[in-house]
C-alpha cells in the first residue's frame, strides 16, 4: 500500500498515543479463540476463560469475525442504519457486542496499555527534528518514507491519494504482524484520515502487559464511578473533549460533566486551544491512578509534528522530555512526601 503525501500533508503531520479501548478491541479479535500469534498467547488464555465464564462466548465472537471490517465502529456517526451485517448481526448488535468484549479483552490491561502506546509515541516524536519526515521513516520496519509515498508492506498494492490538509498517526498494540491499517473516518479527530501503526510488544514486555490489575481497577470504578475512572486512565494518553467521548461511548456533554469534576479535584488540567479542550492528568491524577505518589512524566495529548519542531529550534538544544505542542501549559506540581509520610502537593 501506498499513501501519497503532499508537502502540506507532512508538514500536518499529527501524532497521539492511541484512537482508544474499542480499537484496540477491534484489532485484538483475531488473535483470541487460540488463532493469534504467539506474543498475544498470555493475553488469549486469560480473556478466553474470561468469555467462557461470562455471556459473551466465542461464538458471538466467531460472528464479530465474519465482518469484514469493524473499523465503522470507530466513526460515532450515530448512523441508525440496521442493516444485516456479513456476520448476520445487526449493527446494534455489533455494537453491544464489541462492548461487552471490550470490557473483557482491553479494559482489564488499560492502563498498562497506554503507558505501553504512550511511551512509542514519545519515543518516535523525540527522533523527529524535521517535524515529520524521520517520523514518517520511524514508525515500523515495514513503513517506509520514500517521498512523495508512504509505502506500507504487506498491503493489496492500492494507492491513496491523501485529499486532507494533514494526517493523524497514533500506534496500536493489537494489529500485531500488521505493520498499518489505513482509517478515513474516525470520529473526534478533525476529519484527518488516521494511519494507525504496529507496535507489537516484546516478549518481556508482554509478560508487563497482560498482568491485569484488577482488584485496583475495580476498587477505582467504586469509588470514581466507571466513566470517571476510565476517563482519568485515558488522560494519561491525553486528549480532547471529543477524543475522550469516542473512546468511553458516551457524548461530549457528559464528558464535560466528569472532567469538570476530575479537573476540580486536581487530578487533570485542562486547556483550550481554539474550539478544542485538551485534557491531561496531574501528577497527583497520576497517583490516585497508581495507587502510589510517584510523580512520573505524562505522555502529552496529540502534537502537531511541525510546530514542535520549530519551538525545538527555536530554543536550542535541550534535555530530551515530552515533545512540547504549540500551545503552552504550566508545569503540573510536584508532589512531595516527607520523612513521616504525609503527602503535601505545593500549588503551582
Amino acid at each position: 500500500m501506498r499513501i501519497r503525501l503532499n508537502r502540506k500533508n507532512v508538514e500536518n503531520v499529527h501524532m497521539m498515543a492511541t484512537l482508544g479501548p474499542v480499537s484496540e478491541a477491534i484489532f485484538s479479535l483475531r488473535h483470541v479463540g487460540g488463532r493469534g500469534e504467539p506474543g498475544f498467547r498470555a493475553w488469549d488464555e486469560q480473556v478466553s476463560g474470561r468469555l467462557r465464564s461470562s455471556r459473551l462466548d466465542l461464538e458471538a465472537i466467531s460472528a464479530l469475525r465474519r465482518s469484514s471490517d469493524l473499523t465503522w465502529l470507530l466513526a460515532g456517526d450515530g448512523t441508525t442504519d440496521e442493516r444485516l451485517l456479513s456476520s448476520g448481526l445487526r449493527r446494534s448488535e455489533v455494537r453491544s457486542v464489541m462492548e461487552r468484549y471490550t470490557d473483557i479483552s482491553v479494559n482489564p490491561y488499560w492502563p498498562q496499555m497506554l503507558a505501553h502506546l504512550g511511551a512509542a509515541r514519545e519515543e518516535r516524536i523525540g527522533g523527529a527534528l524535521d517535524g515529520g519526515e524521520n517520523l514518517l521513516n520511524s514508525l515500523h520496519p515495514g513503513i517506509s518514507w520514500k517521498r512523495p509515498f508512504l509505502e506500507i508492506s504487506g498491503g493489496e498494492g492500492v494507492e491513496i491519494e491523501l485529499n486532507a490538509k494533514g494526517l493523524l498517526i497514533a500506534p496500536s498494540i493489537f494489529l500485531g504482524d500488521r505493520p498499518a491499517v489505513f482509517l478515513r473516518d474516525v470520529g473526534g479527530t478533525s476529519e484527518l484520515p488516521v494511519l494507525v501503526f504496529s507496535v507489537r510488544p516484546a516478549p518481556t514486555e508482554a509478560r508487563a502487559l497482560w498482568t491485569t490489575q484488577g482488584k485496583d481497577v475495580e476498587a477505582l470504578d467504586a469509588l470514581m464511578g466507571r466513566t470517571r475512572a476510565q476517563l482519568l486512565r485515558l488522560t494519561l494518553a491525553g486528549g480532547t473533549t471529543s477524543e475522550l467521548a469516542r473512546s468511553v461511548g458516551t457524548s461530549a456533554a457528559a464528558v464535560s460533566q466528569h472532567t469538570g469534576i476530575l479537573r476540580n479535584a486536581g487530578l487533570i488540567l485542562s486547556e483550550r486551544d481554539r474550539n478544542t479542550v485538551v485534557h491531561r492528568i496531574t501528577s497527583l491524577g497520576r497517583a490516585v491512578l497508581h495507587g502510589n505518589f510517584q510523580a512520573a512524566s505524562t505522555p502529552a495529548e496529540p502534537v502537531h509534528l511541525a510546530e514542535a519542531a520549530s519551538t525545538r529550534e527555536a530554543r536550542g538544544p535541550r534535555p530530551r522530555q515530552p515533545f512540547a505542542a504549540s500551545r503552552k501549559r504550566p508545569a503540573p506540581a510536584p508532589l512531595q512526601v516527607s520523612a513521616g509520610n504525609n503527602l503535601t502537593c505545593r500549588a503551582s
